[in-house]
């Protein structure tokens, strides 16, 4: 007898807590919903009495226009403006670009060769003599690629040249020249042509002429 009475009273007990614990989580779930319903409720924006017709129709409205979302399952996309011939004509103008190196993995690392970083952009050339006496010559010769007010030619008797003419300016088209006087007649000289841009001197060919 006394068994089983605390046995009922075990049982009792458990009845209790769960119906406890049930009523503790319903009530919590019933409060989150409404709250939840009263955000919602407060989104439709509306200052309208809660019953007015201006309500409910706010109310209809954003049922119809969360149904409508629902209802959007599929998006269907329009390519016909792809079969158009209009487009058809269009043409693919991509220009693949090669792979380019970047540099050495160490710029710091010693190279075995020496990379010259002032090779010249212009070029000079010797052109033939004009105005040959037997005293006097006018040498030729143009600069291209360039300007410089530091042209010149050297000449003399032999291909070791030796003397120079006053340095002038090239013309607008890269032209100049230099006018020999006290030359010796009936003798073979030898010229060429010479500038110096910004620090780099360049040659023309080694050329001839020979006085009357």
């Amino acid at each position: 007898m006394h068994k089983k009475y605390n046995k009922f009273l075990v049982i009792s007990f458990a009845i209790v807590l769960v119906l406890g614990v049930y009523s503790y989580f319903y009530n919590d779930f019933v409060g989150s919903v409404y709250s939840a319903d009263s955000s919602l409720t407060s989104s439709l924006g509306t200052n309208a009495p809660i019953g007015t017709s201006d309500t409910s129709q706010q109310a209809a409205d954003d049922t119809a226009f969360l149904m409508k979302l629902k209802s959007l399952t599929v998006i269907k996309v329009d390519t016909s403006l792809l079969k158009q011939q209009g487009f058809m004509l269009l043409v693919d103008n991509n220009i693949p670009l090669e792979p380019a190196l970047y540099g050495r993995t160490n710029p710091f690392s010693p190279t075995s060769n020496s990379s010259v970083s002032n090779l010249p952009t212009f070029t000079v050339k010797s052109n033939s003599v004009s105005a040959i006496t037997n005293k006097t010559a006018v040498l030729n010769g143009v600069l291209e690629g360039s300007t410089s007010d530091n042209v010149y030619f050297e000449y003399g008797t032999t291909n070791a040249l030796g003397k120079i003419t006053p340095k002038t300016s090239t013309s607008l088209i890269g032209n100049f020249s230099a006018v020999l006087s006290g030359l010796t007649s009936k003798t073979t000289y030898y010229y060429h042509a010479v500038a110096n841009v910004n620090g780099i001197i360049v040659f023309g060919d080694l050329l001839t002429f020979t006085t009357n």
